[in-house]
């Protein structure tokens, strides 16, 4: 009796409810509501007229006519007077920049480059950093890849500047860096895409409106990277030198910043990969360089983008892994310098700096600046990237035929259309809602009442089908990243193999612009929307991967030695253990994923893809500024609206539930 009393109380109280009785119940109730309206009324009541500001695509062209005509004035007023003066000093840093590059020659800023990678980085990523530079010379894109470099540093320094000190503040005051943080998460949520047309009304078009965008996108990290790097000095440290009498301006500049300075060297490298990552896109509004041979080439010369793609491509690695080696190189905590080390160092560096001085006067004295011009090899490549393209397209081929086209078809037949289809012509009461409802099962009350107000914005703007279409390509593509990422994400955790392979894979395709992913699909698959889908499940896999490998990996042991103690198989031991404890971090990958498939989803309106994208692309070509606008606006609240969605209910909305 004993023994079965005992057994008694260990049995649960109550079986666990069944899945159809709790939230997923309810949220498959909610799609089958939907799907109900769809298929009873669909083709009525799409967003009514009455619900749309239709004068304020018209407002937005007067506004940007009347600043157009107010700030070339011989007076103009002081807000005119801040933002010609903020323009044209980017303006002018950037062509000082550009002038410096020239000056110095091929031969003087390679030597600049590569010696300076050799200083501080070492051989290997020296010798990366020479082969970039060979590249550039070899495609026949010297020129446009200096004027990259000087756009891409002019965003960076300036980033750095505003970046660092914002950091600092924020590593050394918790409200500060509570008072910050929404407005950081708001600049990294947004798609870089939209920034575009507010920068351009704002700034007009050139180099300088190319920086200010950059900038909004390459601030948050250099933000957020010093303040940890703050934060992450011990606080021991800190205690024993003011114990000793040291100021807070003694603490930061003796204490903080040097025992931070590995963090902060990242800092410079995530904010370096994220300008080079917009600077592409800026070709749009004025930025010169490779960005706008990209852009430029993508239709009226494949070969001439697909060059220039390929030289941002080289350029990305080159700079993260300099940069990279350049900080663990110089971390203090592995570097112990003796008086004599430290004189080597120094001759060493007057040496690289005299190299340096020969070889911009070699430059100049034998003409170098025309020497790349007779080595490239730009014209006999062209012919086989052509070549290769014809291949690629002709529909006869075995590529085409029987793979490339068919994944394109199958995509836009199963995934995109359908959905496209479901979310425009369901009445809009019943999307609205069903959405809504959706939000709130899974991210709770405050998250959907977010969700709807961000819905109703996209509405107000009269961008509620567009929208509707943009949301169907990001949903195909998250759909897709989530199952390339779980599978290999999992994969990698449970074998240490595929662990190797995979790291330095997702390293390269983490450092490469957005843009760049979409080029190679434009022509593989010509599909309409096909190839901002692909490319944007490319772009955000390794993320996905990184996270569910992490999630997977921190289960604890103990958890994982209970099950296998008590006969569960490995399969068991992944399925009921592993993947569910690790469910935060898969939903984080899901967060992440989705936000990086918007961002390049709606930069795929520039290749045809529709929907909000198209409408921006169309903005900047044809100068249609309100039209762009109200279509950045769309963009926004949908970013806003499916990143709060995504981040579940949290440790409260837990709390409250159970």
């Amino acid at each position: 009796m004993a023994v079965a009393g005992a057994a008694a109380q260990s049995l649960p109280s109550s079986l666990p409810a069944p899945w159809w009785r709790g939230r997923p119940g309810a949220a498959v109730l909610v799609v089958a509501g939907m799907l109900l309206s769809y298929f009873g009324w669909k083709h009525h009541w799409a967003w009514p007229a009455a619900l749309e500001w239709n004068s304020f695509s018209p407002h937005l062209d007067r506004f940007q006519a009347w600043l157009s005509n107010n700030r070339n004035l011989p007076h103009p007023n002081i807000a005119f007077r801040i933002f010609n003066g903020f323009a044209n000093f980017l303006d002018d840093l950037v062509s000082w920049l550009t002038r410096l590059f020239y000056y110095l020659k091929w031969s003087g800023t390679t030597a600049l480059g590569t010696l300076v990678v050799l200083r501080f980085g070492g051989r290997k990523a020296a010798l990366g950093t020479l082969a970039a530079f060979a590249s550039f010379a070899t495609l026949g894109l010297w020129d446009n890849s200096v004027q990259t470099f000087a756009l891409m540093f002019a965003a960076v320094g300036m980033s750095l500047a505003v970046g660092m000190p914002l950091g600092v503040l924020a590593g050394r005051s918790a409200t500060f860096n509570r008072a910050i943080t929404p407005i950081l998460d708001a600049m990294q949520i947004v798609p870089a895409f939209a920034y575009l047309m507010p920068v351009v009304i704002l700034f007009s078009v050139g180099p300088g409106a190319a920086v200010v965008t950059t900038m909004i996108y390459a601030v948050p990290p250099a933000i957020r990277i010093t303040a940890l790097g703050i934060r992450g000095v011990a606080p021991n440290t800190v205690e024993a030198a003011t114990a000793l009498g040291a100021t807070r301006w003694q603490v930061l500049s003796k204490v903080q910043l040097p025992l931070a300075r590995r963090m902060l060297l990242l800092s410079v490298n995530q904010t370096i990969l994220f300008a080079l990552s917009m600077v592409v896109i800026a070709g749009l509004i004025g930025g010169t360089g490779l960005g706008d041979a990209v852009t430029n080439g993508l239709y009226t010369d494949p070969a001439f983008a697909i060059f220039a793609g390929a030289a941002i491509v080289i350029m990305a690695i080159a700079l993260d892994r300099a940069t990279e080696a350049m900080a663990n190189r110089t971390d203090p905590a592995q570097r112990h310098l003796t008086a004599h080390k430290a004189h080597v160092l120094r001759a060493y560096t007057a040496a690289c700096a005299l190299v340096v001085v020969a070889a911009v006067v070699l430059g100049h004295v034998f003409g170098a600046g025309t020497v790349w011009s007779r080595w490239t090899a730009q014209d006999w490549l062209r012919t086989y990237v052509q070549r290769a393209l014809d291949y690629i397209q002709n529909p006869g081929t075995f590529l085409f035929r029987n793979l490339t086209n068919p994944t394109g078809n199958f995509l836009v037949q199963h995934g995109i259309q359908p959905l496209r289809t479901f979310f425009i012509e369901t009445p809009w009461p019943a999307t609205f809602a069903g959405l809504v409802l959706i939000a709130f099962l899974l991210s709770g009350l405050r998250r959907a009442a977010i969700a709807a107000a961000m819905l109703f914005i996209v509405g107000l703007v009269g961008e509620w089908a567009n929208a509707m279409d943009t949301f169907s390509q990001v949903l195909v593509a998250t759909v897709l990243t989530v199952i390339v990422g779980l599978a290999i994400g999992v994969w990698a955790a449970e074998s240490r193999t595929v662990s190797r392979v995979v790291r330095p894979v997702n390293d390269v395709l983490q450092t490469l612009p957005q843009l760049v992913y979409i080029i190679p699909f434009i022509y593989l698959m010509p599909v309409s929307g096909v190839p901002g889908v692909v490319a944007s499940v490319l772009y955000a896999s390794p993320v996905m991967i990184r996270l569910v490998q992490r999630g997977i990996e921190d289960v604890s042991p103990e958890s994982v030695e209970a099950a296998t103690s008590f006969g569960a198989t490995r399969a068991q031991v992944l399925l009921k253990v592993k993947i569910p404890l690790a469910r935060d971090a898969i939903m984080l990958g899901v967060n992440q994923a989705i936000i990086m498939v918007l961002a390049v989803v709606v930069i795929g309106g520039l290749v045809g893809s529709g929907a909000l994208g198209y409408e921006v692309a169309q903005g900047l070509q044809r100068n249609a500024f309100g039209q762009g606008v109200i279509a950045s606006i769309a963009i926004l609240a949908l970013g806003i609206a499916l990143d709060r969605v995504t981040q579940g209910r949290g440790a409260a909305g837990a709390r409250s539930e159970s």
